[in-house]
Formats: structure tokens, sequence, C-alpha cells
């Protein structure tokens, strides 16, 4: 990660008006090329399914997740290079229905014998229920290792 990266990212985590959950994506976007061999697979949470689960979070909180996405390509242009088409993929689709559908099915193919409308229960439940979309998202990922190791 070059030297701007690192410093926009380390200004992201200390600006409150940015939430843990968009911070998180962030950090994940700019950080995973630098791993060589998809090494960094090990470290995080399914590979085949993150982007799903970050639309999922996103939509729960919409408009809220494209304001901070608007204010880091105004204040982190180097990270906003890193996320621009998760953030163009969230604000083109103004029927968010089928991208939520979507991204839910992606979820639940990847989780055995787990339906759509379960990874949509659970994303709506954890959501409503914990203090934040990024602990929200925390329990759905145990709830997603419960799901595959059936």
């Amino acid at each position: 990660m070059n030297d701007k990266k690192i410093d926009e990212l380390q200004k992201l985590y200390n600006n409150s008006k940015v939430g843990a959950l968009v911070q998180e994506i962030c950090e994940y976007y700019a950080t995973r090329e630098d791993y060589e061999d998809n090494s960094y697979q090990e470290e995080i949470e399914p590979h085949e399914v993150v982007e799903s689960v970050y639309i999922l979070f996103c939509l729960q909180s919409r408009e809220q997740i494209l304001d901070e996405f608007s204010l880091i390509r105004k204040k982190y242009p180097s990270l906003y290079t890193c996320v621009s088409a998760l953030h163009n993929n969230l604000l083109v689709n103004m029927d968010y229905r089928p991208l939520e559908a979507s991204s839910a099915q992606k979820i639940a193919e990847y989780a055995k014998d787990t339906s759509s409308d379960e990874v949509l229960s659970h994303a709506d439940t954890f959501s409503r229920t914990e203090n934040s979309l990024s602990e929200a998202m925390d329990k759905f990922y145990s709830w997603l290792h419960s799901a595959t190791s059936r």
C-alpha cells in the first residue's frame, strides 16, 4: 500500500463522521491488493462473499453509507479509488431490491442449505438489534460460519 493510502487510512480512523463499517470496507479494499497469491484470504472473512455481505449491510442504512462514501471521495481520494466501484454500485441501484437479492443469493449459495430469505432475515435482525452495522456484520459472519459448517 502506498504512503498516501496509509496516511489517508489513519486519518479516516480519526474521522468521527465515518462509521466503523465504512472504515472497515475502506481498509479491506485498500489493503487486499497488497497481499501476494491471495494470502489475505486466510486472515479475513470468506472472499467469495465479502463484497456481498458489505453490500447487504450498506443497504441497511443506504443513505448514511452513501453520505460517508461521498465524504471519503472528497477527503481521501486515494482511498476512494479502492472503494469507488462499490460506492457506484450502491449509488446507481436506486431500486436496491435487485442488488439486495443478488447479494443474498450469492451468500446463500456459499452457505450450504441456506436460503436467500434466511440470509436477508439474519442481516435485518442483526442490523436492528446491534449497536452498529459493524457489530451486526460481525454477528452475521458468526452465523454464516455456523451455517457453512453444518
